[in-house]
């Protein structure tokens, strides 16, 4: 039962940091690959021969993770669109994954390529945890992604997105333009 987002929801997500991040001291360039981006959602999804070579979702969410800093989609801004996209992927499957303070170091280090997938799912595993509350929003997600996709019922989507899209990881990313602005004044 697992939720995967559209190629227009991650553009969707790479628009609003554009905007997020437009007048800051680091704005984003605007611009993405449409082919490059269905591949970095594929990938993980991808079986070989009928086997599924990461079977588990903290493995899909790491190739996420991985792919979207590395193949570069978008002109820039990858490495935030990849850590934001691994958020709501394991958020929306059950996983309640808090963004540790080193994160954006993280991937700049992912992408120097001095971790290998086996790395990053550990550094995932050590920050992501299962709880009844996370579970529940899976199953809320699956019910709210099977209902937004009848007409009729699209009311109930509008409404509830809000709650299934939190804004913490925006928190987040703000909080890591405030840590660079003090750390250049000083």
């Amino acid at each position: 039962m697992e939720i995967w987002f559209t190629e227009e929801w991650l553009c969707g997500l790479y628009d609003t940091l554009v905007e997020l991040y437009k007048n800051t001291d680091y704005p984003i360039a605007v611009g993405y690959s449409k082919s490059m981006v269905s591949v970095c959602i594929e990938r993980p999804q991808t079986g070989i021969y009928g086997k599924i070579p990461f079977p588990h979702l903290l493995h899909k969410a790491t190739v996420l993770m991985d792919t979207i800093a590395n193949f570069h989609p978008f002109a820039d801004g990858n490495k935030r669109v990849g850590l934001l996209a691994t958020y709501y992927f394991l958020h929306w499957n059950g996983y309640e994954f808090r963004i540790p303070e080193n994160a954006d170091e993280f991937l700049i280090d992912i992408v120097l390529g001095k971790f290998d997938l086996n790395q990053i799912c550990m550094w995932l595993e050590s920050n992501s945890k299962m709880t009844a509350s996370s579970v529940f929003m899976n199953l809320f997600c699956y019910t709210l992604a099977r209902l937004g996709s009848i007409p009729r019922m699209r009311w109930i989507f509008d409404i509830f997105v809000p709650i299934v899209v939190p804004d913490y990881p925006f928190a987040y990313l703000q909080y890591v333009m405030i840590k660079r602005k003090r750390k250049s004044k000083q």
